[in-house]
């Protein structure tokens, strides 16, 4: 009687030092056999994979590009050209299946210079890879793209203004967000 009191506290000493100082026996993914047989843990393993979406207009980084239009010639109907190499445009997403993705521009606060301001339907572009050409609508939820399901689209656009009107002289600023988005 004595030994096998002495034999179950070894064993607990054991069981315990294995487990890490705690005082109770087992714990998941641990095990402890004494004698023939065998010691058997099962390893659960998760994988969590987010929604991800990713949107570059231009060549990424910190900074935002800026498209400038050197205009030369008095108003006409003609188009000038931004940047005829075009920059680079990349929009992916990983979402479930069957799930909807669009790309967005808000176009409404026009280009401004003082009290002056041009519309950005003054601008359209071309577009090269997984992109339509279009133009700016001065609104705030202009659909550019869509499509279903996980991918990467890549493309370039190349702006071009529409010299049609007469504006007072100055340098117009202005900003157009575009959003990548799901339901």
């Amino acid at each position: 009687m004595h030994r096998t009191k002495l034999s179950m506290v070894c064993i607990l000493a054991l069981a315990v030092y294995f487990c890490g100082g705690k005082a109770s026996l087992l714990h998941a993914a641990q095990a402890l056999s004494v004698g023939s047989g065998q010691a058997r843990v099962d390893l659960q393993f998760r994988i969590t994979i987010p929604q991800i979406l990713f949107l570059q207009v231009g060549q990424g980084g910190s900074t935002i590009d800026t498209i400038g239009f050197n205009l030369s010639d008095l108003p006409g109907s003609y188009r000038v050209d931004g940047d005829p190499q075009g920059i680079p445009v990349r929009a992916a997403g990983l979402v479930p299946r069957g799930q909807t993705v669009t790309l967005t521009a808000d176009s409404a606060t026009p280009l401004s210079n003082g009290d002056n301001v041009i519309p950005f339907s003054n601008i359209s572009w071309r577009a090269t890879g997984d992109f339509p050409a279009g133009g700016f609508n001065d609104r705030t939820n202009q659909k550019i793209g869509q499509w279903t399901g996980s991918g990467d689209r890549t493309g370039t656009y190349s702006f071009n203004y529409r010299n049609e009107t007469y504006y007072p002289p100055g340098t117009y600023v202005g900003r157009v967000v575009y959003t990548l988005s799901t339901p």
